[in-house]
């Protein structure tokens, strides 16, 4: 081989193994899905008129931003007097927004508390309209989500309450990320319902503050875990505070790298099969530490926002 080929051979090689270090360089891919649950309305129930303009201003964010979305519905939600058809067109709306649905039983009832057979009965019953729903549009149900993440009080109880689901062509859909948009919720709405947009600007800035917070908070989670980002599921619900900050909240997680991927993409990641001690919470970041035999103290929200969550959760008298 003459020195003109051997010369090009060597530039051919440090070119190749130049870009084997640049790929290997390259940072682990971030992936996340979201999730929205308590569908058509997470909190206390406001009038209808409200509930659909909420609605259709989520609705456009999660179209603008383009990015796979499925709502978990309580369907005992539609039941208003004189208003449970316009209640149950929202379903459709989130439908036809390209949004897949799944079920977060009829009434919202936590398994802690509730027997298994009447948990069960809850589950079928909160599937009626969101089956007939996707059924027009030839799909069918396929996730069910945990109401408060409760899963059964033992092994056995949530292994009977799986199969049973199963058998019917639904998995169960777990969380990763909380960013507790439930507890800030409470303000906004307050401010909102006050009309104090100075108040609701500041629990939306604290909010999306917050999630960045605890977005790394579950990232550095996940590596002290398993050594390797995670693709996460992220938990969020059907609410004012998201409809006017979702994209937004799209952006915290866009500038933090973050690829969005759909419920069935998410549950490929090898770690939502790994054996684990049982701990009755489908917040599996909070799981998987369990039992890893780990402890990890996971941020808290601002003080006031504390406060008018606590507030709002006291019995009237």
């Amino acid at each position: 081989m003459n020195a003109r080929k051997i010369s090009k051979a060597l530039v051919l090689l440090v070119v190749f193994l130049s870009g084997c270090i640049i790929v290997a360089a390259q940072p682990p891919a971030k992936e996340i899905a979201i999730t929205i649950d308590d569908l058509p309305l997470n909190g206390p129930r406001f009038d209808l008129v409200r509930t659909q303009t909420m609605t259709s201003r989520l609705l456009s964010e999660i179209r603008n931003q383009h990015v796979p979305v499925i709502g978990f519905v309580n369907e005992s939600l539609v039941y208003v007097p004189n208003e449970t058809d316009a209640r149950i067109a929202l379903l459709e709306q989130w439908a036809a927004a390209g949004v897949e649905l799944g079920n977060h039983t009829f009434a919202h009832v936590g398994f802690k508390d509730t027997p298994l057979s009447e948990y069960e009965d809850d589950f079928l019953r909160g599937e009626t309209i969101t089956r007939a729903i996707l059924q027009s549009r030839g799909q069918k149900p396929e996730y069910f989500r945990h109401p408060f993440l409760q899963m059964g009080p033992t092994r056995e109880l949530e292994e009977s309450f799986e199969k049973f689901i199963a058998a019917r062509g639904y998995r169960i859909a777990p969380v990763t990320i909380d960013i507790m948009d439930w507890m800030f919720r409470v303000a906004y709405a307050n401010a909102r319902t006050r009309n104090d947009t100075v108040l609701m600007q500041k629990v939306a800035a604290e909010y999306l503050k917050f999630a960045g917070i605890k977005i790394d908070y579950c990232e550095s989670v996940a590596r002290e875990l398993f050594g390797r980002p995670i693709k996460h599921i992220l938990l969020l619900h059907a609410n004012e505070l998201n409809a006017d900050n979702f994209g937004q909240l799209v952006k915290v997680f866009s500038e933090r790298g973050y690829r969005f991927i759909t419920l069935k993409e998410a549950l490929t990641d090898p770690v939502y099969q790994v054996p684990d001690k049982y701990k009755a919470t489908s917040d599996w970041l909070n799981h998987w530490s369990f039992s890893k035999g780990k402890q990890f103290t996971a941020p808290a929200p601002p003080e006031f926002i504390q406060k008018a969550y606590a507030e709002s959760s006291k019995p009237a008298s």
